[in-house]
């Protein structure tokens, strides 16, 4: 599911040339590391298990390094995450995050302790989330907004301190490229 949103999303296409290209992509890569941690951390045979985190560690501690991308296997991300741009450092918090994330450009932050991330948002580049928030179903962050409050749902956050705007009668279309 990652990797074909990811392809729709990055490549516009789903053909094989699509997906080869969109393996050499970093942010895909980082996300399907997390997903290898995330169920090597699960496997219940120890030795097996020990192994394969072991493995995780290393390709995490790598892509980190290389590309300044940072998932921790503690976060629980739904189906159809894609980073669309990966340059300029991205941390990811610890939390449970929705379905369909789609995180545009480097530069963006969560505080560790984020609550949640809701289904089909759209991060911004160079956002930064502060505190104990909740960001909400179907919310937008507009690039640079320093977002310190909880977002609710179908809203835009944007500013430094971030805004709230409820969309109201807006219709956002499904992160990852799917319009609807």
């Amino acid at each position: 599911m990652d990797l074909s949103t990811a392809c729709r999303a990055n490549q516009g296409e789903q053909t094989w040339a699509a997906y080869a290209r969109e393996l050499f992509n970093p942010g895909t890569q980082a996300v399907l590391v997390h997903r290898f941690g995330f169920w090597a951390r699960r496997i219940r045979v120890p030795v097996v298990r020990h192994l394969l985190v072991a493995i995780h560690f290393l390709l995490q501690y790598f892509f980190a390094w290389r590309v300044g991308i940072f998932i921790p296997t503690s976060a629980v991300i739904g189906p159809g995450m894609v980073v669309h741009t990966w340059g300029g450092g991205l941390f990811m918090p610890s939390c449970e995050i929705g379905r369909n994330l789609l995180v545009i450009g480097g530069g963006v932050q969560f505080d560790y302790d984020t609550k949640s991330i809701g289904d089909d948002c759209r991060i911004g580049p160079g956002t930064k989330c502060v505190g104990k928030i909740r960001i909400g179903d179907r919310v937008r962050t507009a690039p640079n907004s320093v977002v310190m409050m909880e977002v609710p749902d179908d809203s835009l956050a944007f500013g430094n301190p971030a805004r709230i705007v409820s969309s109201g009668k807006w219709k956002f279309a499904p992160a990852g490229g799917a319009r609807g």
